[in-house]
């Protein structure tokens, strides 16, 4: 409570263009916030923060995931509609025999309404966080794993970063086979996968490890080249047109990382997401309709064959209803941040209007309580 009241008392002083309450206050100037200020500023930031995580994960993560991995083309068995006391169905040759038929249903994912209706159906309203206990700890170890590697010399973050995605691959996958299978009584740690599973994994999660840092790394390189460090110092004496030609460059770079987003990180992700999904456990079952065999590609282990889609074909048996299905998604993220975003800032200026008006004469100096105390 103390760090909280700091912190808005010397928000507050800056709004206000007033000295902040350091070690030593100006005398006669002092600020008493009410501890239902404080409570009601720290009540909006934690739910601006809940809000962005659950957007973040349910809609940024969780649910593309179930896209990157949904077979709407499903094979059904139609029901017999012989009399089984007809002649037709005692001859067997009398009737031809039902074969399977592949039927186009409407995609669960396809709207965000329609995915958490499914979810919560499956297992209530915490499924929108399913699998996050392991997302959080795979998070904080890698934090800790990249960290630890970047502080030894000659070894850069972006290298660093690389290797810890690499030895947690592992953790990435069970948190896959958590979001798209049915509940399971299991902790998380006891699906975590084998060795044997791990080293058929590493290389596609190498290749999105490299093109996170690369779409990172390449637009920040392409900053240095602007000379964009220096904009504090120039920013000042700018021409109109140096102006210009400054947020064209901004632009420009926006627009380098939106391109190795697409391009790069987007297909290496879905094709992670489609590999660790080929290697779900037989017994577990699907969350949404999913082709295991990825159209007869995947030849199971036990007739001779891997077990696990390629990755040239986890991408080209994605088709493009769900990459658009996939973009679609991504799109209505960044929109629902940015509302969010924006509703925040709004409420924000509200509190702090509302909190000043409580009194406004005592707090703005020049009003005719020049030398008396100031309180909030």
């Amino acid at each position: 409570m103390d760090i909280s009241g700091h912190i808005l008392r010397r928000g507050v002083s800056t709004y206000l263009g007033q000295p902040r309450d350091d070690n030593n206050p100006p005398e006669g100037i002092v600020y008493q916030i009410p501890t239902w200020v404080m409570v009601m500023v720290a009540t909006t930031v934690f739910g601006f923060l809940f809000v962005m995580t659950m957007i973040d994960y349910t809609f940024g993560r969780l649910v593309p995931t179930l896209v990157m991995i949904e077979s709407p083309d499903a094979l059904f068995e139609p029901l017999p509609t012989i009399d089984p006391d007809s002649d037709e169905a005692i001859n067997p040759n009398a009737a031809l025999e039902a074969q399977p038929v592949a039927v186009k249903q409407a995609a669960i994912t396809s709207s965000f309404r329609k995915t958490l209706k499914h979810l919560q159906a499956k297992g209530g309203i915490p499924s929108r966080f399913r699998g996050f206990s392991v997302f959080l700890v795979n998070s904080i170890l890698f934090s800790i794993i990249s960290s630890s590697l970047s502080a030894i010399p000659f070894v850069p973050s972006t290298v660093a970063a690389v290797l810890a995605s690499v030895l947690l691959a592992n953790f990435s996958m069970a948190w896959t086979h958590i979001v798209i299978s049915d509940p399971n009584p299991k902790p998380w740690f006891r699906r975590l996968p084998s060795m044997r599973l791990y080293k058929k994994i590493v290389t596609p999660a190498a290749i999105l490890a490299v093109a996170e840092q690369l779409s990172v790394l390449l637009p920040a390189t392409l900053a240095k080249v602007y000379d964009f460090g220096k904009l504090k110092e120039t920013a000042p004496t700018m021409s109109g047109g140096r102006t210009v030609v400054v947020g064209l460059e901004g632009f420009s770079i926006f627009i380098f990382g939106l391109v190795l987003a697409f391009f790069f990180v987007l297909p290496a992700n879905v094709v992670l997401t489609r590999v660790q999904a080929s290697l779900l456990d037989d017994a577990e079952e699907s969350i949404v309709p999913f082709d295991r065999s990825f159209g007869g590609k995947v030849v199971p282990e036990i007739v001779g064959g891997t077990g696990i889609i390629g990755m040239v074909d986890a991408w080209k048996t994605f088709d493009w209803a769900s990459r658009i299905r996939l973009l679609k998604s991504y799109a209505k993220v960044l929109l629902m941040q940015i509302g969010v975003i924006i509703l925040f800032v709004i409420v924000v200026v509200i509190e702090v209007f509302a909190i000043a008006h409580l009194d406004l004469k005592k707090i703005l100096p020049g009003d005719g309580n020049n030398g008396g105390d100031s309180e909030i």
